[in-house]
This record gives C-alpha cells, sequence and structure tokens, in this order.
C-alpha cells in the first residue's frame, strides 16, 4: 500500500483553514482556543495558527476506536 505524500502546511494559518484541515466548523476551533487545547495567535480582531501548534494539537488528541459489541 503506498501512502500519498503530506501536503505542506502553510506556515501560519487562519481559523478557516485550520477548520477544514480538521475537518470541523470554524466555531468548533474557537471552542478549542477558548479550552485552551489549541494555541493561536492574536493579530487584531483576527486569530492565527501556527502549523506546529496544529499538528501538536493533533499529535495530543486520543485516538478512538469502535469496539465490536
Amino acid at each position: 500500500m503506498s501512502l500519498a505524500p503530506i501536503q505542506l502546511l502553510p506556515p501560519i494559518m487562519t481559523t478557516s483553514e485550520v477548520a477544514e484541515l480538521l475537518r470541523c466548523s470554524a466555531d468548533t476551533v474557537e471552542r478549542y482556543v477558548h479550552g485552551h487545547e489549541l494555541t493561536a495567535i492574536q493579530i487584531g480582531r483576527e486569530r492565527r495558527f501556527r502549523a506546529e501548534d496544529v499538528l501538536e494539537f493533533v499529535a495530543l488528541r486520543p485516538a478512538t476506536t469502535r469496539g465490536a459489541k
């Protein structure tokens, strides 16, 4: 089985870019920020996210599997 190469992430991403990457809504990304689970940089009224912070966030999330009943 061949794995596709990982697409390079931009070093700084917007909330909507992070939401697209995580396949969730921008509101969910905001909840992660407010819950101190995901680090953001505040620039004026907008937030930006460093790629390494987003990758660390994903790496620290617990993996779940569905067990057979």
